[in-house]
């Protein structure tokens, strides 16, 4: 039988909870969390209790109401004052009769019987007070077995000394969670927490995000959560007549749509190009957009297409992790939205602490897309050298079924946009490059085909000579 851990989003990474009447381990440095996280999962309990070894009660509680918690139903041990920890000479324990005397007075307590949940902190007091080692795992392992004995599911609280897996409480536990503070690229602190090991059955090992919010932890699991279901694969018109013959005939459903290129190519009104016809056939559209506001979004529907969406939900992200915007979008599906947009994907880059996550929570996320039909746009900015041709310049285009790149061209003077279809995974595909012009309530006007220039790769335009 699993119990509830009372953290959202934690449940579904340990496939439903926590083991009862089994132990675990959680440790992390000063300020990760892990006072928190405890009064968390007393709070889910119908009987707990809260044995502390290294915060004093007051300060725990205070902690407790300032996330506006009930936590009359909760029984506190104040272990700090009972063994003078903060003041004083140290003991240390080391005599049979001193071990057993300690023991009993944690197994010997009346608040521990008929209990659900215990969560014991600071148990590395216990360490201070022993001489050896040998003695500290024989006062956990005996503690930690009452507790067991009695059914209680417990949750041992230490501080980061040693590395992960390999304190002695490690090899006594059942499972093992490590809270930490991370430093991303831009300087963000985010926080994660690794589930280390996990005897309960299956779980999903490896570092997740979470958060610290007004009610408390909050993970953000990055992990399968929609099943496949069967759909059509029929094909989807871009809204431009001009742009279906160069992609083939349009884009099939549940496909990855990549439009790359250098600022000003217009690759954003691409996408809303094929939202506004996606919003046409009455179907819900989701742009995900981190540069621009929904205002200029849909200022651009007004003015450069002259249409004003029914359907298109448009999200302006702040999410501060990867992790919360996946699980964003997780949400999203269950409005059945026919096509998402992201703009631009680069946001997502940033986002990540490290580019090898960022491209598997990638992976899983057009994984997740595809098994429900979901059609996926990304517009990705190129950020090198103008002089220099890239598809997208970070290896995206791997993930695309169809890559429409963009970029600037030199013609007798005139800076021009130009775009092509580089890539069609599911059949042929036009292969020359056509100027695109953007006219006000006109949208995308695509050229002819530059059949009779070269000079494209070098981006100055020259008409062949006969």
């Amino acid at each position: 039988m699993k119990l509830k851990t009372g953290i959202p989003g934690l449940d579904p990474l340990l496939k439903g909870g926590l083991e009862r009447g089994w132990s675990y381990l959680i440790k992390g440095g000063p300020g990760t969390g892990k006072t928190i996280f405890g009064l968390q999962f007393l709070l889910e309990g119908k009987k707990s209790v809260y044995i502390s070894f290294d915060e004093v009660i007051d300060e725990i509680k205070l902690q407790a109401n300032q996330f506006g918690w009930n936590i009359d139903g909760i029984y506190f041990i104040d272990k700090v004052k009972e063994m003078d920890i903060l003041k004083g000479d140290p003991m240390f324990y080391d005599s049979i009769s001193e071990i057993t005397e300690f023991i009993e007075s944690i197994t010997s307590l009346e608040e521990l019987e008929g209990v659900e949940r215990v969560f014991i902190d600071g148990v590395g007091v216990i360490r201070d007070v022993t001489k050896n080692d040998a003695i500290y795992r024989r006062l956990l392992s005996s503690i930690i077995n009452f507790l067991n004995s009695i059914r209680a599911t417990t949750i041992i609280s230490a501080e980061m000394i040693t590395e992960v897996g390999r304190d002695i409480i490690s090899y006594l536990t059942s499972g093992e969670f490590v809270l930490r503070k991370v430093k991303r690229k831009d300087g963000k602190i985010l926080r994660t927490i690794e589930i280390v090991k996990y005897r309960g059955g299956d779980a999903y090992l490896g570092e997740h995000y979470f958060s610290i919010t007004k009610n408390g932890i909050k993970v953000f699991p990055i992990i399968p959560v929609h099943k496949r279901r069967d759909y059509d694969y029929s094909l989807i018109s871009t809204g431009n007549k001009e742009l279906d013959k160069m992609l083939g005939g349009g884009i099939l459903k549940g496909s990855k749509v990549y439009i790359a290129g250098k600022t000003g190519v217009g690759k954003t009104n691409m996408c809303l190009e094929i939202l506004k016809r996606n919003d046409l056939d009455g179907k819900v559209g989701i742009i995900y957009t981190f540069d621009e506001s929904e205002r200029i979004i849909l200022r651009k529907m007004k003015d450069i297409f002259n249409y004003q969406p029914k359907s298109l939900i448009v999200r302006e992200v702040n999410a501060t992790s990867l992790g919360e915007f996946y699980n964003m979008v997780m949400e999203d599906l269950n409005l059945n939205p026919e096509i998402i947009a992201i703009d631009p994907l680069n946001a997502l880059d940033d986002m990540a602490i490290t580019t090898n996550e960022f491209v598997s929570t990638l992976s899983l996320l057009k994984g997740q897309l595809e098994a429900l039909g979901v059609t996926l746009l990304c517009v990705y900015e190129i950020t090198q050298p103008l002089s220099e041709f890239h598809f997208t310049g970070a290896g995206m285009s791997r993930f695309a079924d169809y890559l429409i790149v963009g970029r600037h061209m030199e013609m007798n003077g005139e800076l021009l946009k130009v775009i092509s279809v580089i890539k069609n995974r599911f059949g042929d595909h036009e292969r020359f490059l056509r100027i695109l012009n953007i006219e006000k309530e006109k949208g995308l006007i695509i050229g002819r085909p530059l059949i009779d220039y070269s000079g494209i790769m070098k981006g100055v335009i020259e008409r062949r000579s006969v």
